[in-house]
């Protein structure tokens, strides 16, 4: 969505340079070029506020569903770690609940061999009193795959399911390391919210994540 922002914004940039740089010769172009704006920018418009999703569009949409639950394995290493500065951990903190469709989204996972599989919720894992030493753990999300491909559930949601490995790799010392792989899925969406866009507000769609069990 942001390469739209950014073309539409150079278009507009790019006609209004050449607006104040013309001489009055090429004024008479003034309305094909005005008319041409308006129409680039329905044309972006249309493409954010659809109520239906292109086939492509939607396959775009998976393909950046992945890349969320991946990343979110990422900032899981990041914000577990109990070493780990408070300001880059505050700032983690942030950018795994913007993944989320809510903050009451739950996921299970497992630390280790030793330990049970744990269920919480985003708002429980951000939560200042939760205690968990991730300092000799790391998380991977592998093989990421789409089980069930985006499909329309209300006039401005679309579900589906991502399926991939858990895999953990556990160092109890400097000389060892366990690891172990579990089979795990994710719910996906695709929905639309509210988008500042100038001195309007638009609704667009946007990709994110739901359970994973």
């Amino acid at each position: 969505m942001r390469k739209y922002l950014f073309v539409f914004g150079a278009i507009l940039a790019y006609l209004l340079f050449c607006s104040k740089s013309c001489d009055s010769s090429q004024q008479d172009d003034s309305g094909l070029q005005e008319a041409e704006l308006l129409k680039t920018r329905d044309s972006i418009i249309n493409e954010f506020e659809s109520d239906y999703l292109s086939k492509n569009t939607l396959r775009a949409f998976e393909v950046k569903a992945k890349e969320k639950l991946a990343d979110f394995a990422d900032y899981l290493n990041i914000y577990l770690c109990k070493s780990m500065d408070d300001t880059l951990k505050s700032q983690t903190g942030k950018m795994i609940a913007d993944l989320f469709i809510s903050e009451n989204t739950q996921f299970k996972i497992r630390t280790s061999k030793m330990n049970h599989e744990k269920s919480l919720t985003i708002k429980a894992l951000l939560s200042s009193d939760f205690i968990f030493d991730n300092d000799s753990v790391h998380f991977r999300f592998d093989s990421i795959e789409v089980e069930n491909h985006l499909r329309k559930i209300e006039k401005s949601a679309y579900t589906g399911t991502l399926k991939f490995y858990q895999t953990i790799m556990d160092y109890p010392s400097q000389d060892s390391c366990r690891i172990m792989t579990l089979n795990k899925k994710a719910e996906m969406f695709v929905v639309k919210v509210n988008k500042p866009f100038g001195t309007d507000t638009l609704q667009i769609w946007r990709v994110l994540l739901g359970k994973i069990e």
